[in-house]
């Protein structure tokens, strides 16, 4: 069995080694304290106490513990001069400085009130279980550490083999360990790993770990690009001051460069300021982008904020991994506000496309569009009044232009009937007026040039479910739960829609989610009207340590036919295709969610949605499958005239896709696998796989990514990416793509 000492000792070991990160970020620690004067009294406390009269030496010994200018000595044995005012202290020693920062030593030798020392043995504990050892040190003026033959490391040392080396430390010939700036400088240092020896350097500096902002080089990257060759990245990182920093990185690479990204980031207190900017060269061409964001707090209900994006070309965002694989850019300026139970917001907003397909001209200016949401609290008999309002002006180069103000009143009240039957009314009321011009350009192809006109559409609906509850004992409660809503509204006819521009309503998708909604279109430029009735059975099993079955199906029934529906949107005829949703957790190990649409005339599938997880935290699996009868997204891209009446013939190709994810934690490893797959096309969209292994001080990760299909007329992507992570010092990542 150690003595407390060794263990003492052991543990100062295992937790001195920690703050070598070439340079680290987030908040700066203060200097330490400046050292009081040399001759300022000391007291201590020991189990014996001698003097030698004739020397002039006092002798302390047995759990000796001095004070002196806020700093604290302990030691087995301590031996004062007093002539010449030299303290030697023998056995476990411990200096702690009034900041908390502690040096541990077999012997030390003090000075000028114990801020100058020379010491022997000396360990330091530092923050983030990091370790500092060294055969020598010699200290001055309480703020500088001169060491010899130092090591450290953040990993802990081997139970079995406390002699074997940590898995990796840094191993000079010297160091200067500065306490007030609270850095670190090494000489002639040379990193380990596992006892072999990978990295030399004549010079390192890293910050304490106790300070999370340090000017510094940072950590260097290394990687491979089919678009950049073999390159290198150097960042550099600039406290500027306590509310902001700077990073600068630049980018040497064999085939494109060079070039510079510069981050820099502050914060106020009541807001923060965000700008990335990034140039360089490119295919023979300068390329460049810049991404800012910001937010400010104007009181405690308001705030405003901006965002900025813009690049030159996305090549440029490609090749240099900036923001790859994105379609658009988004720019906005706003402000809003938060009250109880109330939201507005007034903002502008710009877009810059990326893909080849998408002219920049057709892309929307939305200047301004002003929202507003309130919801009142709940009247004598229960009722709640509702308002959404919103007022948007878009324009296009190429396209229509259009000017909405709208406003949607509601109010809805619960009640109960006899048997247990609960119930609510509703009333809403869609006012919208539009003014358009270009209705015959994209995103309509109307008929027409231009239209000023207006509409209100009153709702009003009455739904009621019925629950039956039974007890099951020990196998929990069942629900059976009948549901049926009468809704009713003036017709909309397909003349009125003719006039009306459609900026929000291009997709519907009809599902258990909007059976009972009003409106199932997701905006208003299109409505629903007429009288309809929605029905639907829920039940359920609620079993005992959460598992559960839960269950709907439900169909609508319309008075009249509405030829205003997309093809195949399975609401064309009186009757409604079938909606359905089937959950089983039976328990916490296997979740399945399945959601369906099914035709009304022969129960076709027309939509299937269905995603399953299975297994524990240490083994895993996922999966996903999508099938639907339409592709609707196709209709954004159309040129013929009224879409939504005539869609091409891409909208009647299916989608058929296919997901599965797998993830293992085993100890220190972890493995995960993914893919895509379009079953429609029998090909893969995607597949990706990593690997890591992590410890208290190490990890190691692999990421590969393909993707197979093209995307702004690429032949597909593949990425490799190879990083190492060191406590306290950073990562190291290698990169292929």
């Amino acid at each position: 069995m150690k003595r407390p000492g060794i263990l003492l000792l052991a543990l100062a070991a295992s937790t001195a080694l920690a703050g070598m990160a070439f340079a680290q970020m987030a908040t700066l620690g203060s200097g330490a304290p400046e050292a009081g004067p040399s001759n300022a009294p000391v007291s201590f406390t020991a189990d014996a106490l001698s003097y030698d009269k004739t020397g002039n030496i006092v002798t302390a010994t047995g759990h000796v513990r001095a004070l002196q200018n806020g700093q604290t000595l302990y030691a087995d044995k301590l031996v004062f001069n007093r002539n010449t005012d030299v303290a030697t202290a023998i056995g476990h020693v411990v200096i702690v400085q009034p900041d908390g920062n502690t040096v541990f030593a077999q012997q030390a030798v003090l000075t000028k009130g114990m801020k100058n020392a020379v010491m022997q043995g000396v360990s330091a504990r530092l923050a983030l279980n990091a370790r500092l050892i060294a055969n020598g040190a010699r200290r001055t003026n309480g703020t500088i550490d001169e060491l010899a033959k130092v090591v450290y490391s953040a990993c802990n040392l081997c139970k079995t083999d406390p002699t074997a080396p940590p898995l990796w430390q840094i191993r000079s010939l010297t160091a200067t360990r500065d306490l007030q700036h609270k850095m670190i400088e090494y000489r002639d240092a040379e990193m380990e790993f596992d006892g072999f020896p990978i990295f030399y350097t004549p010079y390192l500096t890293q910050p304490d770990p106790s300070v999370k902002r340090q000017t510094g080089l940072l950590i260097p990257g290394l990687g491979v690009s089919s678009h950049l060759g073999f390159f290198v990245t150097l960042p550099y990182y600039i406290v500027l001051d306590q509310e902001s920093d700077i990073t600068l990185t630049p980018i040497i690479a064999a085939k494109q460069g060079p070039a510079i990204k510069a981050l820099y980031r502050r914060a106020f207190n009541d807001g923060a300021l965000n700008i990335d900017l990034s140039a360089g060269r490119d295919h023979g061409h300068v390329g460049d982008s810049v991404f800012a964001d910001g937010t400010y707090d104007l009181n405690e209900d308001w705030r405003a904020g901006f965002s900025y994006e813009h690049a030159s070309n996305p090549e440029y965002l490609n090749d240099f991994s900036i923001l790859p694989n994105v379609s658009y850019l988004t720019s906005a300026v706003y402000v809003e506000g938060f009250s109880p139970g109330a939201y507005a917001r007034l903002d502008a907003e710009t877009f810059q496309g990326l893909v080849a397909s998408v002219d920049q001209s057709e892309l929307p200016i939305v200047a301004p569009y002003g929202q507003y949401h309130f919801l009142s609290d709940q009247d004598e008999i229960g009722g709640q009044f509702g308002v959404d309002a919103s007022a948007f002006n878009v324009l296009r180069k190429l396209g229509t232009n259009t000017q909405r103000i709208a406003a949607i009143p509601s109010y809805s009240v619960p009640f109960m009937l006899p048997y247990g039957i609960a119930g609510r009314a509703r009333v809403e009321v869609i006012t919208a007026g539009y003014s358009a011009s270009h209705l015959y350009d994209q995103p309509n192809f109307s008929t027409l040039d231009g239209a000023d006109t207006g509409r209100v559409q009153p709702y009003g609906a009455v739904y009621l479910h019925w629950p039956l509850i039974r007890s099951a004992g020990a196998l929990g409660s069942q629900i059976i739960e009948p549901e049926v809503q009468l809704v009713t509204s003036p017709e909309v006819g397909i003349r009125q829609n003719v006039r009306i521009p459609n900026e929000d309503s291009l997709d519907l998708e009809f599902s258990d989610a909007n059976l009972f909604d009003l409106n199932r279109y997701p905006g208003i430029d299109r409505l629903e009207g007429g009288t309809r009735v929605d029905y639907a059975m829920h039940a359920a099993w609620y079993l005992p340590q959460g598992a559960f079955v839960d269950g709907l199906v439900g169909q609508s029934y319309r008075f009249h036919k509405d030829n205003d529906y997309l093809p195949g949107s399975g609401l064309n005829d009186n009757v409604s295709d079938i909606v359905g949703r089937f959950i089983v957790a039976p328990s916490p190990l296997f979740n399945l969610t399945y959601r369906t649409r099914l035709s009304h005339d022969d129960l076709g599938a027309r939509m299937i949605d269905a995603t399953a997880n299975f297994g524990t935290p240490a083994l895993n699996f996922s999966g996903g499958y999508l099938y639907t009868n339409t592709n609707p997204y196709v209709l954004y891209a159309s040129t013929v005239p009224s879409p939504t009446l005539n869609p091409p013939d891409a909208y009647f190709t299916p989608r058929h896709e296919f997901t599965a994810n797998m993830a293992l934690n085993y100890g220190q490893w972890s493995f995960g696998a993914g893919t895509e797959r379009n079953l429609q096309t029998g090909k893969f969209d995607s597949a990706n796989f990593n690997a890591g292994w992590q410890n208290d001080c190490f990890g190691a990760s692999l990421v590969y990514y393909e993707r197979f299909t093209s995307f702004n007329l690429d032949n597909g992507n593949t990425t490799v990416l190879l990083q190492f992570t060191f406590k306290t010092l950073g990562n190291v990542g290698f990169s292929a793509l």
